[in-house]
């Protein structure tokens, strides 16, 4: 943890006025660089407080340090799972290299746990493909419609169903569209989570068919995001048997790529990257818990201090114990025991604009 100068940190309006004359430009002591109030000799000995630092110029500093009201949670999301259930999914995920438990078993598991988990936080709905007996048929709507509380009726359809047929990911993807058409526009938001583990191969170029599938998946994907609805891609098994091509173009379409890509869609091999993934998937569509509004954006989001109880919360991009911005800098969030301490009772919360507080780097 790398701590900043907080030298300038206010926690009251009382406390305004006696320590603004310390903040320098930048959250310094106004000589530049960088460190805490000194004896004004420049030895950086930290006898007491600068005696010949300039006047803090931007009245920024310290703006907003009244409590800040809790956001309420959104309406839950809507995600209709859009799943493979082509033959190769009765194959382990390493296969021909490593042998184990099915594809389809793995996914049903961590399908199992993703829905319970968000239950009451996602409206989940699942669609499959193919859905007949001639390899490339999609029945026309869901197999189980989107709802909140879903996660029994999901898992029961998982645990009655089998792989089968080929793969006419387009031909799902327009369901999905279709589906999606047939509903209100969710204010928290629509998604698809496109999961498969081949390459789409039921296009109508009987030349082709793979190219031609190919390129009306991703034409549907667009055909989404035109929609409102964005996508979420998953490869899942080996990239031996995966179109990365087609699904790193799908992912960037469809406007929710994964972090750090490429590869732009979220590969998994095994259960528990296939956990991981799923769980950043929907982790990252719910609004958390421990948010609060801002009534005021700051000028220079770098320039914040946040308390709790007029104790300094440290900014923490990995989202593991401290604060950050959610989704902009209109709202922060507190994340790890910092959100258990918020979420303890009534506390105090102020955000100061102009002086930095502790980052986790």
């Amino acid at each position: 943890m790398k701590n900043l100068n907080t030298s300038c940190i206010i926690t009251s309006l009382s406390a305004l006025l006696a320590l603004t004359a310390a903040c320098g430009p930048s959250g310094t002591d106004g000589d530049g660089d960088g460190v805490g109030a000194t004896d004004g000799g420049g030895d950086g000995d930290a006898r007491g407080p600068a005696t010949d630092a300039p006047i803090f110029a931007d009245a920024s500093c310290g703006a907003q340090t009244a409590e800040i009201p809790l956001v309420e949670l959104g309406d839950p999301p809507d995600l209709l799972i859009v799943l493979d259930k082509s033959g190769s999914m009765t194959l382990p995920p390493g296969f021909p290299f490593t042998l184990g438990d099915s594809k389809w078993d793995i996914m049903e598991d961590a399908i199992e746990n993703i829905t319970n988990t968000y239950n009451t936080n996602i409206r989940f709905g699942l669609t499959s493909f193919p859905s007949d007996s001639d390899l490339c048929g999609v029945d026309s709507g869901a197999d189980v419609a989107i709802a909140l509380s879903n996660a029994a009726a999901i898992n029961s359809w998982m645990g009655s169903h089998s792989p089968d047929g080929n793969t006419p990911a387009h031909l799902a993807l327009q369901n999905a569209s279709s589906i999606y058409s047939g509903l209100a526009v969710n204010p928290g938001g629509q998604y698809v989570l496109f999961a498969t583990d081949g390459a789409p191969n039921c296009g109508g170029n009987p030349v082709d068919p793979e190219a031609d599938s190919a390129a009306e998946t991703l034409a549907a994907v667009n055909a989404l995001s035109a929609q409102g609805v964005g996508t979420f891609v998953l490869g899942f098994g080996s990239v031996l048997g995966l179109d990365t091509g087609v699904l790193n173009d799908a992912a960037i379409a469809g406007g929710h790529p994964k972090p750090a890509g490429p590869p732009h869609y979220y590969h998994a091999d095994d259960a528990q990257s296939l956990e991981a993934a799923l769980m950043a998937i929907a982790g990252g569509i719910v609004v958390p818990t421990c948010s609060f509004e801002v009534t005021e954006t700051p000028p220079d989001p770098d320039l914040v201090t946040v308390t709790i109880e007029g104790t300094p919360i440290p900014r923490d991009s990995s989202h593991s114990n401290g604060w950050d911005y959610h989704p902009d800098t209109s709202t922060i969030t507190f994340f790890g025991a910092a959100c258990d301490l918020v979420q303890e009772g009534e506390t105090s919360v102020s955000f100061v604009f102009g002086c930095p507080g502790p980052i986790v780097e």
